[in-house]
């Protein structure tokens, strides 16, 4: 009978309620994890990575005023790799640049094309004698005044 006893006894580190379960102890030996993952496997889910936004559309418009648009498109890529690589943290922090680069970049190419009209505006208002600038009238054009 005593040799029953034993065997039924719970060894000395865990109670009758939390037989089967783990200790905290044993908890950090018993999940399976990998120290060191390849390039195509990741300890984080791959679900939320897919989220991460590379701005690659925005960044091909803004090519159109070049060299901060070439940048753009940089750092897209920069983050279209962090997503290949599973590098959550890295992809997140390049998309949130990306992001960024392409309002200032925006931002200056509307301020730029502005300036290009209002400057043209002022230079058409300073000199209308110029042979393009012929066809211009002086005052309004009205085809039908009242009274005559």
């Amino acid at each position: 009978m005593s040799s029953d006893s034993q065997q039924s006894r719970p060894p000395p580190n865990q109670t009758t309620n939390n037989r089967g379960k783990l200790s905290l102890a044993n908890l950090a030996f018993e999940i399976p994890t990998n120290p060191h993952p390849t390039d195509t496997e990741s300890i984080l889910p791959t679900t939320h990575i897919q989220k991460i936004q590379t701005w690659i559309v925005w960044s091909i418009f803004n090519l159109l005023f070049l060299p901060f648009g070439l940048l753009c498109c940089y750092l897209s890529h920069q983050v279209r790799r962090f997503k290949k690589q599973n590098r959550y943290e890295m992809a997140m922090k390049w998309s949130k640049r990306t992001f960024v680069s392409n309002i200032i970049t925006t931002l200056l190419m509307v301020g730029v094309a502005i300036t290009i009209a209002m400057l043209r505006y002022d230079y058409d208002q300073r000199n209308p004698d110029l042979e393009y600038n012929q066809t211009r009238t002086t005052g309004a054009y009205i085809p039908w005044q009242p009274g005559r």
